[in-house]
């Protein structure tokens, strides 16, 4: 039943993307990529159609003001996909510049006298052709439908030089899915792509052992709080699981790796709304926001808890040293001071937190 439940999580986490486009955050990240191909993908559609025009001979000129339509709103999208920031308006832009350009293609099938022979390459093309610049596959069948509708609209059957026209229904339907495995395939290639950037960005921010913030990511948010105007005083608490490297030593280090990671779980939970870390080694830190009387309420809530989750399967404790951040010094100095009162406290005996 888990391994069934787990099936179909995995799977809507895959299935939905695929359909809608995906959350707001991947859609965020999505959009820098489709504006850019969406961008070229239009600009090439509007040189095509220009040519097109153009080239056509003069007996077969379409009607201007169809032709001229189909132009500008080809045109108004580029304008506005240019200056667009969400993907939702990417998407309405995208289906505007292709259903211009299906509407100016038929115009000048219908200029040209045989317009149902054009009805099948013009609307294979376009189908296959815009699979790659909609992120969603409703989003996708959804125009495709419009371009079919464009392209065919009083047309069928069609005449497309075929002895046997059961072929014209099964073309447009294999184009179809075809176009779609396409879109699927674009989608998917997207979705892995975000989960790799996020994974990335964990590994890079994250702690891979414990889960905190990493020493990196840790020094960045510090560097913000220190920087910060006003506000709570902020103290800055060294932490070092005592007698460590004895654990290794005598236990082995799987024993260590399990007591980090249970006293970071810790430190986390008692932590919370205030920001914490590995720092390296056996060494946590955390930015405590609050004046020195919560601190060391914190500080020795957090010695006890530590000591009595392992005692007395374990004789695992943790010594802390507190500095207050003064905000016209750099953080090093905060850090410094934080050290010496760390040392100060394994000096007493461990076990308990000294403040500087």
């Amino acid at each position: 039943m888990s391994s069934l439940t787990n099936f179909r999580l995995s799977a809507a986490r895959i299935a939905v993307p695929l359909a809608f486009g995906g959350n707001s955050q991947q859609q965020h990240t999505y959009f820098a990529e489709l504006h850019r191909v969406g961008m070229i993908t239009q600009a090439l559609g509007i040189c095509a159609y220009s040519l097109t025009w153009l080239l056509m001979p003069d007996p077969y000129h379409p009607i201007l003001s169809h032709a001229v339509l189909a132009l500008l709103g080809m045109l108004a999208s580029l304008a506005v996909r240019s200056r667009c920031t969400t993907l939702r308006v990417l998407t309405i832009t995208g289906a505007c510049a292709v259903l211009s350009l299906t509407f100016g293609l038929r115009t000048m099938a219908d200029a040209v006298g045989d317009a149902g022979f054009w009805v099948l390459p013009v609307g294979v093309f376009m189908t296959l052709a815009i699979a790659s610049i909609f992120n969603g596959g409703l989003s996708y069948l959804a125009v495709v439908a419009g371009v079919w509708w464009n392209v065919g609209h009083g047309l069928y059957p069609v005449h497309a030089g075929l002895p046997d026209q059961a072929w014209v229904p099964l073309m447009i339907v294999v184009s179809i899915l075809f176009g779609l495995a396409l879109n699927i395939s674009f989608s998917l290639l997207r979705l892995r792509n975000f989960h790799a950037k996020q994974e990335l960005t964990r590994l890079a921010f994250q702690d891979s052992l414990t889960g905190l913030n990493n020493r990196r990511m840790f020094n960045q948010g510090a560097q913000l709080l220190h920087a910060g105007q006003g506000g709570a005083p902020l103290h800055f608490m060294m932490i070092d699981i005592d007698n460590f490297k004895k654990i290794n030593d005598l236990l082995g280090h799987d024993i260590g790796d399990e007591v980090l990671v249970r006293t970071a779980a810790i430190i986390a939970t008692e932590a919370k709304g205030h920001l914490c870390g590995r720092l390296g080694g056996e060494e946590f830190g955390v930015v405590f926001t609050g004046d020195r009387d919560a601190v060391c309420r914190f500080a020795a809530a957090l010695v006890d808890t530590v000591y009595h989750s392992f005692h007395p399967e374990r004789a695992v404790s943790i010594s802390v040293g507190i500095a207050e951040m003064d905000r016209s010094q750099d953080l090093g100095h905060s850090y410094r001071r934080a050290d010496a009162s760390l040392y100060q406290a394994k000096h007493l005996g461990k076990n308990r937190y000294v403040i500087a």
